[in-house]
């Protein structure tokens, strides 16, 4: 005789097999979800490497290119000064310039002055008798200003140079000038040799036009002779 399935053992293997779907269902959509964490925590952790690297880079490149530009007005501050120097030595070897600083010729004096085809800027001439005959011995100083064209004729690319030039007149003194204090140079004495005539000239330059010296971005060079 064939024996018949009760109902209950028929519908046990379809709750397991149901069961077990059901399961592996909910353990894939953990997975998944799992593996979504893990994918955005990578994704984050590789921008950030990637973004770290670019500031990096751009830190690196900003320096760079700071550094080149202070590199260029720096040149440009020291191009002016070694200008303004060879002009106060080019005037001090001329006769005619040489006896208005000794006062030798006292007419149109303090003298006018040309540098690099320019002259000097209205108001900046200024002379002064440091030392005033005692012994023989006389010390005078000029003070010019020039603004000299490094770029197209209108453009800002002027810059500007500041001279001093000391001469010390000592043909007629038995006595040495030793360490007269000066202001605001490179050095703070000057000193000469008696019988001689002694010369100190002080060249500042800047990258600049001479009436935007108070600016943040001005740049100075200075050179000094003497002999």
């Amino acid at each position: 005789m064939k024996t018949k399935k009760s109902v209950a053992s028929v519908r046990e293997p379809a709750l397991r097999y149901r069961g077990l779907v059901r399961g592996r269902l909910i353990s894939t959509a953990y997975n998944l979800q799992s593996n979504k964490g893990f994918a955005l925590l990578l994704t984050l952790v590789v921008i950030s490497v990637v973004l770290a690297i670019g500031l990096s880079l751009l830190q690196v490149t900003v320096k760079q290119l700071s550094l080149s530009s202070l590199a260029r007005e720096s040149t440009i501050a020291l191009y002016a000064a070694n200008t303004g120097l060879e002009c106060m030595q080019f005037h001090r070897s001329i006769p005619d310039t040489r006896s208005k600083f000794l006062r030798d010729d006292t007419n149109d004096w303090p003298p006018d002055l040309n540098c690099a085809d320019v002259n000097q800027v209205a108001g900046s001439k200024q002379a002064a008798t440091l030392v005033d005959g005692s012994s023989s011995q006389w010390l005078y100083n000029y003070q010019y200003q020039f603004e000299l064209d490094y770029g197209a004729v209108g453009s800002a690319d002027n810059a500007c140079v500041e001279t001093s030039l000391y001469i010390a007149d000592l043909r007629d003194s038995s006595t040495d000038i030793e360490d007269e204090p000066v202001t605001g140079e490179g050095l703070t004495t000057v000193s000469c040799t008696s019988g001689t005539i002694c010369t100190t000239i002080f060249a500042r330059g800047y990258n600049r036009p001479c009436d935007q010296l108070n600016s943040i971005f001005t740049v100075q060079r200075e050179l000094t002779i003497e002999y």
